[in-house]
């Protein structure tokens, strides 16, 4: 676990220094965040957890990895979640004008261009929901799409082990795994309001949105996670 640790990129503006670094240079990424239910999945999941480890860039998401950070190792950082620095990296995308293609949720694709104001940086759409026969149909789609980037909204590991699938097969610079976040960007769920996000509570507002997919997620996961992050904080492994 510390090789996750001490490579986590925890400044917003780092991230969006890689993105653009990434477009200008051709460099190659793998880009994900770690939020509490990332941590509980890392903690269980060995394919979730060596991809993480070995194949992505991994950044701060939410309240709770920020606490761990400064738990365990006195880190601090200004306080960001993945939605809204995601928000940035589309419109930097559609500033300079880079090609990308959307995989995941189950969106119409012609709101989608409407959305992006027949852009020609959107370049193609697949919903989420395939199955495991019809990937490499999908990989043909993307890669006929030619994009610079390609980004992945699933849930979690999926939407990692998919990125790393398709990184072999598609000749883009930068594969994004952003989970539910287009949801929110296209405004099928709605978030809490600006002002209270960064403070720790945002999960209490998602809850009530979706109740019976979330519960476990947060009452039984939140307590899991606290006890995974104090045993780790007594274990060999972080006085090693």
């Amino acid at each position: 676990m510390n090789s996750l640790f001490s490579k986590i990129i925890i400044q917003e503006s780092e991230l969006l220094w890689i993105v653009n670094n990434s477009l200008d240079s051709k460099n190659h990424y793998l880009i994900t965040y770690l939020n509490q239910h990332c941590f509980n999945i890392y903690s269980t999941n060995k394919i979730y957890k060596k991809l993480l480890d070995e194949k992505f860039m991994v950044y701060v998401d939410g309240f709770g990895i920020n606490l761990v950070l400064k738990f365990l190792f006195g880190r601090k950082n200004k306080k960001f979640n993945a939605t809204d620095l995601n928000e940035k990296i589309m419109e930097l995308l559609l500033k300079r004008k880079t090609k990308f293609f959307i995989l995941g949720g189950n969106f119409n694709q012609k709101e989608l261009v409407t959305k992006f104001n027949c852009s020609d940086s959107f370049v193609g759409y697949n919903k989420g929901f395939f199955l495991d026969s019809e990937f490499e149909n999908v990989i043909e789609k993307i890669r006929t799409a030619n994009p610079d980037v390609v980004i992945i909204g699933m849930g979690v590991p999926k939407q990692e082990i998919i990125a790393e699938r398709l990184s072999r097969s598609i000749n883009a610079y930068l594969f994004l795994c952003v989970g539910n976040f287009f949801e929110f960007y296209f405004g099928t769920i709605k978030r809490i309001p600006k002002k209270f996000r960064n403070k720790g509570i945002e999960w209490i507002y998602r809850f009530f949105q979706e109740p019976k997919r979330l519960w476990k997620r947060y009452f039984i996961g939140i307590p899991l996670f606290i006890f995974r992050v104090i045993r780790y904080k007594f274990s060999s492994e972080l006085k090693g």
